[in-house]
């Protein structure tokens, strides 16, 4: 039981990590160029708790992999429940190509309504401007 825990908690682990870049990025990118949000922080909170939370539960009930009781214990040392290779997957790879996809749609559906890419830098003060 123990290693499927584990498994499952790295699992899970993994999964709610990967949606930090995706979730930050625009907001950095609000910061730095002055684009405008694709939605507000209130909203992303509640996305992110209204889809997050049910994945990221399903993976702790996940199933034993096949093999699991034929591998070594894992070592508490060394093994890790966030691991740099983790990391790395989490950040560097899946929530750059997730944060990607999202500008990505984000540049097609503002060009479509009329704004090219390069009007949106700059534009997030006149954009939030009331009058």
């Amino acid at each position: 039981e123990g290693r499927l825990l584990f498994d499952n908690l790295k699992k899970t682990v993994g999964y709610a990590l990967t949606a930090n870049i995706p979730e930050l990025t625009p907001f950095l990118l609000f910061i730095i160029a002055g684009i405008p949000l694709p939605i507000g922080p209130i909203a992303i909170v509640l996305i992110c708790i209204g889809t997050d939370i049910v994945p990221a539960i399903s993976l702790a009930y996940e199933k034993a992999e096949y093999r699991l009781m034929q591998r070594k214990p894992r070592n508490p040392v060394t093994d890790r429940l966030a691991s740099h290779a983790l990391i790395f997957q989490a950040y560097g790879q899946s929530g750059m190509i997730q944060s990607a996809a999202g500008f990505l749609t984000y540049f097609v559906v503002m060009g479509e309504s009329g704004f090219m890419p390069y009007t949106l830098l700059g534009l997030s003060t006149a954009w939030n401007d009331p009058n």
